[in-house]
């Protein structure tokens, strides 16, 4: 019963797959939760690893300014660490067609509808993708750093995502916890687009100006956002050439090579703007760049709801109510923007 009740607090993760599927998945997430322990205890180890401890002691004060200072859902996640093996822990299946840019979709309970699949196990999501690409979909497989159980239970700080650069842990931190804050069901492009702004505009306001402020780090962080919003705008325009193309209903043979230049064009861009490398978009994938295109919808207007790190708190308040009343949350974003910028007059 208790591993029934994990696999259906984890579903949104893995999909519904069968009941072998689900308990697989569930048993997967249970055995991590077993493992937990609290990150003071394992702090008052006095053999710990001098950089774990560093990372532990990083990850208690990123969730302080999380609740203090940013006014984010907490709750019990990562007070506690969890050892796993080395390498991933989850692997994330996306599909897509490949005469159309469209995601391939599994539907999870309370969520609604999201283009990917988690798994515990990657030759289980490996055989998943090969039975899509039989059916003539892209496809692709690709590690997590983190994941989130949405609040349901105290997320565990695992071994590998302690193993991260502190800026970067900060930023996956703020990102999962921003999920336990607002999750959107269906809106998949908005709940990881908004959870990248706050997990990299939190990292900048905790390293520039917060507890953790330091001068290197509040650089890096910044840096991270321009090269991320940098690398969004290429591959929108290479969404924006690829459903011109498909618009005109090419036959496959030059739909593929039309795919293969619309990518190496991107590709060369990403160089140029020092956010790639040359061969990255090659051989083009719809499921690959579908999957990356939901954590950079909208970056530049989320971004301008917080015009300075003072004001991150009220803007993700903000957010997070309006979009809740919104069939859209994007419309919620509209909404806060015309507000924003709206002629103020003194009565």
């Amino acid at each position: 019963m208790r591993c029934a009740w994990l696999a259906a607090a984890v579903v949104w993760l893995a999909g519904c797959g069968g009941v072998g599927y689900v308990a697989r998945v569930g048993w997967a997430e249970a055995r991590l939760l077993w493992r937990r322990e609290p990150i003071a205890d394992v702090l008052a180890r006095t053999d710990l690893d001098p950089t774990l401890r560093e990372r532990l002691e990083l990850t208690l004060a990123v969730r302080r300014f999380a609740a203090d200072d940013l006014g984010l859902a907490v709750g019990d996640s990562y007070a506690t660490f969890a050892e796993v093996d080395p390498g991933a822990t989850v692997w994330v299946l996306s599909a897509a067609r490949r005469d159309w840019l469209e995601a391939y979709t599994w539907w999870y309970p309370v969520v609604g509808r999201a283009p990917y699949r988690g798994f515990f196990d990657r030759p289980a999501s490996e055989a998943a993708a090969r039975r899509l690409a039989a059916q003539g979909f892209d496809v692709d497989v690709r590690e997590a750093a983190a994941f989130s159980t949405l609040g349901w239970f105290a997320d565990p700080l695992l071994s590998t995502t302690a193993r991260a650069s502190p800026v970067v842990l900060a930023e996956t931190l703020l990102h999962e916890l921003w999920h336990a804050t607002l999750y959107a069901p269906g809106a998949t492009a908005f709940n990881e687009s908004s959870a990248t702004f706050a997990g990299h505009r939190g990292a900048i306001a905790f390293f520039c100006d917060g507890p953790g402020v330091s001068p290197a780090r509040c650089e890096t962080a910044r840096a991270r956002w321009r090269q991320f919003r940098r690398r969004g705008a290429v591959l929108r325009r290479l969404a924006d050439g690829l459903r011109q193309m498909y618009a005109r209903g090419p036959a496959a043979a030059a739909r593929e090579r039309g795919r293969a230049w619309l990518a190496g064009r991107a590709a060369s861009a990403l160089v140029a703007r020092g956010v790639g490398t040359p061969d990255e978009l090659l051989p083009p994938n719809n499921a690959r760049l579908l999957g990356e295109l939901v954590y950079v919808a909208r970056l530049d207007d989320l971004d301008a709801l917080a015009p300075a790190d003072a004001d991150l708190r009220s803007a993700f308040a903000a957010l997070r109510d309006r979009a809740r009343r919104e069939g859209d949350p994007f419309v919620a974003v509209d909404a806060l923007l015309k507000l924003q910028n709206a002629p103020r007059t003194l009565d």
